[in-house]
């Protein structure tokens, strides 16, 4: 009996804790800061534009310029970048001049800034862009996937869409094509089955290719028709 009040009571003040380790953004005057579930202020609110917390960081932004606080507020990368995303596989996307690379919890550039566009590492593979052209890189910056498609989605269960010759199909890890370039449109998977078009018909597969029903709706309904990580 004693042993099961402990138990208990340490799973309560265990939750407890974890409520009060959250953060919350809130706003003042115009700007964003952050407070902990019981209202109390840990970082004031003096930035334009913030984050959520990843990895223990998070993206702010001042003057239209972006940098990364910790959980205290310290200003641990300073407010140096065009652009920025959360940390994901310990690295973060961001631009500097008018190329993007990857630097990590240190600020230490560890995929040079040499890509026109690029997403986020998912199972240790992000899409990039140079030029007209995408592919995929590892987390060291080699190129996995080369850079020959006009456009890339983000992998998905293991399968993304990618555009070749005005047409979509769907290629594996390795760079294999799994589904041919048979389509107009194409978007990711999700529980098995991606919506795509052909001949201005809209209707959903499998990871086979075969039908499985038609598309109600002309777009599916997703952040982004092609940006879907694992």
């Amino acid at each position: 009996m004693i042993q099961k009040s402990f138990i208990v009571l340490f799973l309560f003040f265990s939750t407890y804790m974890l409520k009060s380790q959250e953060i919350i953004q809130f706003y003042e005057k115009g700007k964003v800061g952050f407070r902990d579930s019981s209202g109390q202020v840990i970082i004031p609110a003096q930035y334009d534009a913030a984050g959520e917390f990843s990895e223990g960081l998070a993206l702010v932004i001042n003057h239209e310029l972006r940098g990364y606080i910790d959980r205290h507020g310290e200003l641990v990368i300073p407010l140096i970048y065009k652009d920025g995303a959360a940390f994901n596989n310990g690295v973060a996307r961001v631009k500097s001049g008018n190329k993007y690379g990857f630097i990590n919890h240190y600020n230490k550039v560890v995929i040079p800034f040499e890509y026109d566009e690029g997403g986020d590492f998912s199972n240790g593979l992000t899409r990039v862009r140079k030029g007209n052209l995408w592919g995929y890189i590892d987390l060291s910056g080699t190129e996995i996937i080369g850079l020959s498609y006009e456009y890339a989605g983000e992998f998905r269960e293991g399968l993304a869409p990618v555009k070749l010759h005005n047409h979509w199909g769907y290629i594996d890890r390795c760079g294999s094509v799994i589904l041919p370039f048979d389509y107009d449109q194409a978007h990711a998977f999700h529980d098995g089955n991606a919506w795509v078009m052909k001949d201005d018909k809209t209707f959903y597969i499998d990871k086979k290719g075969s039908f499985i029903k038609k598309a109600e709706e002309q777009i599916p309904n997703a952040k982004s028709p092609h940006k879907e990580s694992d």
